[in-house]
């Protein structure tokens, strides 16, 4: 999509918005300083929830701020959209509790329905949902209970070994690659012997790419985003994930690029809409084999991130990018409280 078409779609704030904004993080800056909290050990988010505050106040909208995922049920009275960025806590599907009681107390939540987010959070779901719509997927077998591990998968390995729910690559470490089912069982039965599901995946051989997306009818594709690895096979692993050392560049995507414009759609019209999104895959750029791997709503949306990196070939910096979210899931949600 050319850039002038990219910026003739994006919505923009009003002069005085009056919507009122609770934004929703585990280290959201708290009232009446909203200064940058510190907590050691958790990579830049911190640092990362106060600028997304920051740019929302500056567009003028109202924003109260929370550090806990309850917090619907003591601000919805005084709110007209909840944006949460609050996907990990120590219970099961964080990233679906949010969007879950926004729907029953009837306030709008950016991201999409609790079913969308679901369907998201569950990495083999999404990955049966891809193949039934036609996204080319690698074989995969999902495993709940140490049990089952006696039941080998059903294609030969390399495999790729991970958890079926989660957000950040949580778990993944360069043991997440193993040739055989020996290997494989072995790292599957530390995850569930901690009651940890686990996604059993054919490797996919290649690199990593991510095609951020913004809502819109049709959705608007900002491009195609290659995350850094040092890893082998080129993984994005936890650590990676976390303290985003090695950052993210735009990636050409030369005959893919239709195919990948076209899962899109086919996505949005299974899922859709959402508000903002990313697209995972494994691309072997030999063989131009694209394998879908999952795709996340209300990703990171930093400005060092891919959203804001792949926005910014188009002339769109955070604060556009932001500001087209909030108002277009308001559209979508009939603008505002419901």
């Amino acid at each position: 999509m050319a850039h002038s078409d990219i910026q003739d779609r994006l919505l923009r704030p009003p002069p005085s918005p009056g919507t009122r904004i609770l934004f929703i993080a585990r280290h959201a800056p708290d009232a009446p300083a909203f200064q940058c909290r510190s907590y050691p050990g958790d990579g830049g988010y911190p640092a990362y929830y106060h600028r997304v505050w920051s740019v929302l106040t500056g567009l003028g909208y109202p924003v109260a701020t929370a550090n806990h995922a309850l917090a619907p049920l003591e601000a919805a009275a005084r709110t007209d959209l909840a944006f949460s960025l609050y996907n990990r806590m120590p219970v099961a599907h964080p990233e679906i509790i949010v969007a879950s009681l926004c729907a029953y107390l009837g306030l709008a939540c950016v991201g999409a329905g609790p079913n969308g987010r679901a369907l998201a959070e569950d990495k083999w779901f999404s990955k049966l949902a891809a193949r039934a719509i036609g996204i080319p997927v690698s074989d995969g077998e999902a495993y709940d209970r140490p049990g089952d591990l006696v039941r080998p998968p059903s294609f030969p390995g390399p495999y790729f070994v991970k958890r079926r729910f989660g957000a950040a690559s949580e778990g993944i470490t360069d043991q997440s690659i193993q040739d055989d089912w020996a290997g494989a069982s072995r790292i599957a039965r530390s995850f569930l012997e901690q009651g940890v599901a686990v996604l059993v995946e054919g490797y996919a051989p290649g690199i990593d790419i991510t095609v951020p997306v913004l809502g819109g009818d049709p959705p608007i594709l900002l491009g195609v985003v290659r995350p850094g690895s040092n890893q082998t096979g080129g993984i994005i692993t936890e650590d990676l994930k976390r303290d985003d050392p090695l950052g993210y560049e735009m990636f050409d995507a030369k005959d893919q690029a239709g195919a990948l414009a076209s899962d899109v759609a086919a996505l949005w019209r299974a899922a859709g809409p959402m508000d903002y999104l990313r697209l995972d895959y494994r691309l072997d750029p030999k063989t131009g084999q694209r394998r879908f791997l999952e795709f996340n709503i209300c990703c990171h949306i930093g400005r060092s991130g891919a959203i804001c990196l792949a926005g910014r070939q188009h002339g769109l910096e955070q604060p556009d990018i932001l500001g087209h979210v909030i108002e277009y899931s308001l559209a979508r949600q009939g603008g505002g409280k419901r």
